[in-house]
């Protein structure tokens, strides 16, 4: 697998609460959720700084041990009444990695706090043969696969400090033979086909391969800054951080 990224800020006054990383066989991109500054977190830390710790623990965990039975077929949503990871892999390694940042800040901030740092999750990984996935909240991954281009995006569960929340991810495993490309992107990637509609999935898609992930980005901006107000698209956030990663296949 090989993985080309891009990420942005999408304002000077805050710092960019995307995160994305990668090592042989695995990558993972999260997207911290940004409240309005001066919002009382309940925690010294901050939104960047959560992104930033779950993203490198998962990226660990799931370089560590990949000999699990697959979850193979379709995307699979989170087993109804339950919030367990059997047979889903890379909920279990999310779980124990919500559950380590927890641990790692619990003695200096209120973990119960309703606006307690918080993020999306889209995680790769290869696995001898097969490629899993995991999808949780509104982020996307974009799967050209042996059906075309399937888009899998999360529902409105987050990532924070209860493990359990990790078993309302979407998972599937993929043969790796009939995967071309896979690119994980942050809402604020999106934008161009979910928001502003000036062209489809397909299209994010040609930008990134025929210009790379950064040209995606500076698109995205483009069109961004003819709407400074938010009145044509309205939007929480005139400019939000964006980040594509683009992974393609041997």
């Amino acid at each position: 697998m090989r993985v080309s990224w891009a990420t942005d800020q999408g304002s000077p006054a805050r710092r960019n609460e995307d995160f994305v990383a990668a090592a042989p066989g695995a990558v993972v991109v999260l997207d911290g959720c940004g409240l309005p500054l001066g919002t009382d977190l309940g925690c010294v830390h901050g939104t960047a700084w959560y992104a930033r710790s779950l993203g490198t623990r998962l990226l660990a965990r799931l370089l560590d041990g990949v000999n699990e039975a697959p979850q193979a077929g379709p995307p699979v949503g989170p087993p109804e009444g339950a919030h367990r990871p059997a047979g889903r892999p890379l909920v279990g390694r999310l779980a124990g990695a919500i559950a380590d940042v927890a641990a790692s800040h619990r003695a200096t901030c209120d973990l119960r706090h309703p606006a307690t740092p918080a993020a999306t999750v889209l995680a790769l990984r290869v696995r001898g043969d097969l490629l899993d996935y995991l999808v949780l909240a509104d982020s996307t991954l974009l799967l050209d696969g042996p059906d075309g281009l399937q888009t899998v995006t999360g529902g409105h569960v987050y990532a924070a400090a209860d493990p359990a929340a990790a078993g309302h991810a979407i998972t599937g495993t993929v043969p790796l033979r009939d995967v071309r490309r896979v690119l994980l992107l942050t809402d604020g990637a999106t934008r161009l086909a979910d928001l502003f509609g000036v062209t489809g999935w397909a299209g994010l898609v040609e930008i990134v391969e025929g210009q790379g992930p950064a040209a995606l980005v500076a698109r995205t901006r483009e069109v961004e800054h003819t709407d400074p107000r938010a009145v044509r698209w309205p939007r929480s956030k005139p400019h939000d951080d964006a980040t594509v990663a683009y992974c393609t296949f041997r």
